[in-house]
């Protein structure tokens, strides 16, 4: 045996998919995919068939000159099979963006550290009263 230990990273750099899907949109992407699920999983039951539940998520740059942010498309195609032939099919597509944290992890919410490691400074303020 020898006495060398995991090196562990300094930060979390995994992205909470869970999270992040209930952040996108409000919550509606995952809520759409939940709802598609049972809906599919009815039909098979019901229908003896195969149906299917795809998403597709697509990350582009944000199109502005901060990098550290992204636009997120989550596109949902829903197969649900028929009782006697055939299937009903359905796509839906939602738009937001999430943040590039340090590692490479997204969040809805601006992280402290962005994607180079600067720290962001953004103290909060009170408001100062004029008269």
């Amino acid at each position: 045996m020898t006495d060398e230990t995991e090196k562990k990273p300094e930060y979390d750099r995994v992205t909470n998919f869970p999270k992040l899907m209930q952040d996108i949109d409000g919550g509606v992407v995952a809520n759409v995919l939940g709802l598609a699920l049972s809906n599919v999983g009815r039909a098979v039951a019901a229908a003896d068939k195969q149906g299917e539940v795809t998403i597709k998520l697509k990350l582009k740059p944000g199109g502005s000159s901060d990098n550290s942010f992204l636009d997120v498309i989550a596109g949902i195609t829903v197969d649900e099979p028929k009782l006697n032939f055939g299937k009903k099919k359905e796509d839906f597509q939602y738009r937001s963006i999430a943040y590039v944290g340090k590692g490479g992890k997204l969040t809805y919410d601006r992280p402290k550290e962005d994607v180079n490691g600067q720290m962001a400074f953004d103290e909060p303020r009170k408001l100062k009263e004029v008269r």
